[in-house]
């Protein structure tokens, strides 16, 4: 059963590619609807919030953390951790949302989870492609390197993917889940380096943020933008692991209540 729910899946969103990105893009675009500014507001919101850490945190911490502005450190921290956060929080309503879709078609359930983690994506590649130029600006060179920044956006969200999958199904048949997660996201935050550097966290304390899944994808992420730097062996193995076995687990449980979660709807 295990080895067949992965195929089964990748199978099912192979299938309905085009309804997921037909949905995922036009949430992209009519999210805002009715407002002068329409989809920019997807890119002002974050922007702001990078302001007000940048001004904020920029009077309590060093400007340089690892030989790079602080202003770019907590941009990258803020736009990666927005996207991923949105992507467990919204997901985990993807059935609730989609409750007549789910009763009435024959579309399997983890496609609208799909479709969130989709926009979130292309959500995640908007801010980098507004950053990276600004980046420049500031003085950090281009690297060939930044080709494989897609990879590890992708890598992030699937990871995202692999959680929320989970999260759907449970947030039916237990409802308090949603309060849980809403309680749950703010504390988590801070947790990861993100807006503080890792250096002023205890030495024992960093040694074992690789059992944060989000961690290790958020730091290769930052530091392939802001120090051209690829991961290493280690990184790469704790990304795969985690990777395999979230996935696996939303997967599983996905195929093991679907019945149930239908009938719960």
């Amino acid at each position: 059963m295990l080895l067949k729910t992965p195929h089964s899946l990748l199978t099912n969103l192979y299938r309905h590619r085009r309804y997921i990105w037909h949905n995922a893009w036009n949430e992209l675009r009519y999210r805002y609807a009715g407002t002068g500014m329409g989809i920019f507001w997807n890119v002002v919101h974050p922007l702001v919030e990078i302001l007000i850490y940048t001004v904020v945190f920029s009077l309590v911490f060093p400007k340089r953390t690892r030989g790079i502005s602080y202003r770019l450190y907590i941009t990258t921290g803020i736009l990666t951790w927005r996207c991923f956060s949105e992507m467990i929080q919204r997901g985990g309503n993807a059935f609730i949302e989609n409750t007549r879709y789910l009763k009435r078609l024959s579309i399997p359930s983890e496609i609208f989870v799909a479709k969130i983690a989709l926009t979130s994506t292309l959500m995640l590649t908007i801010y980098y492609l507004v950053f990276l130029p600004i980046n420049v600006v500031v003085g950090n060179p281009v690297s060939w390197k930044w080709l494989l920044l897609p990879c590890f956006l992708f890598f992030l969200q699937c990871l995202a993917f692999g959680m929320t999958l989970s999260l759907a199904n449970l947030r039916v048949l237990f409802p308090d889940i949603k309060e849980i997660i809403s309680a749950f996201m703010p504390l988590w935050r801070w947790t990861l380096p993100l807006i503080y550097p890792e250096t002023i966290l205890p030495e024992f304390v960093r040694r074992w943020l690789f059992l944060n899944p989000p961690h290790i994808f958020i730091r290769s992420i930052r530091r392939l933008v802001l120090e051209q730097e690829l991961p290493g062996i280690l990184d790469w193995v704790i990304m795969s692991l985690w990777l395999l076995l979230l996935l696996g687990v939303g997967t599983t449980v996905n195929q093991k209540l679907r019945a149930e979660v239908k009938d719960a709807l």
